[in-house]
């Protein structure tokens, strides 16, 4: 199972899902799925634009269970 990783980094950068939907413009919805890791596909856009903003590299964002 793939795995979405975004809630503990974005608690360590101190960032919100407010405020990550403000750097993003994404609307709230996709922000919930992504960050309780509920969503069905990921662009490599919104990879990058996660990357960019927590500072990270992809194996920190995206996690998968064997």
């Amino acid at each position: 199972m793939v795995n979405i990783t975004i809630k503990d980094l974005m608690s360590k950068k101190n960032i919100s899902r407010y405020k990550l939907q403000q750097l993003t413009n994404w609307n709230y919805k996709r922000i919930n799925a992504l960050y309780f890791s509920r969503v069905k596909y990921i662009t490599l856009e919104e990879i990058e634009k996660l990357s960019n903003i927590l500072d990270c590299d992809i194996q920190d964002i995206v996690s998968i269970d064997r």
